[in-house]
């Protein structure tokens, strides 16, 4: 997609849909892994220790990568596409941190998970560091921050003074 090209309004509302739904199931994937992980922490018994640890490390090893660069390039192509572009503040704020948000998931997150799954064991709980739940917390503030972004849309654009003339109600639409 070229700069200044708008989306089709059957394009736009199909990219939108799948942007939200990706969106809602990174969302969903992080608050999962946050449970999973204060349970391992938590656990008082070795089976459910080793089950949580397991299922983070499942979840963990396949739905964020997919489901994150679905995430940012339908994201990218809204900004490219729309007239909400990345020279206003909030979506380049919700850009970058959904991109670091991916790439420390990739280099962070998928290890330790791997890691914490393979040190558990059904028959002997270890301790645990609270630490363990850092990575879902970060991921999911931030998505929860890039929601209401997206819902309030703060006005401001880069590199422009702001006019008195934008006084209007931030809508939703292209």
């Amino acid at each position: 997609m070229v700069a200044g090209m708008r989306l089709n309004r059957r394009a736009y509302r199909a990219t939108v849909i799948v942007h939200v739904l990706a969106s809602v199931a990174w969302l969903g994937v992080s608050l999962s892994l946050l449970v999973l992980t204060a349970l391992v922490w938590s656990a008082t018994d070795a089976p459910t220790q080793f089950a949580a640890a397991a299922a983070a490390a499942a979840i963990v090893g396949t739905l964020p990568v997919p489901v994150g660069a679905v995430a940012i390039g339908t994201g990218l192509v809204l900004a490219l596409g729309t007239r909400w572009s990345l020279r206003h503040r909030w979506v380049l704020i919700k850009l970058v941190a959904t991109c670091i948000a991916f790439v420390l998931t990739v280099l962070l997150l998928r290890p330790g998970a791997a890691e914490l799954a393979g040190r558990v064991e059904p028959g002997s709980l270890i301790a645990v560091a609270p630490d363990v739940m850092a990575g879902p917390i970060v991921s999911s503030g931030i998505f929860i921050g890039a929601t209401v972004l997206s819902y309030v849309k703060p006005r401001g654009l880069l590199g422009r003074a702001r006019s008195g003339s934008g006084r209007g109600r931030a809508r939703s639409s292209r």
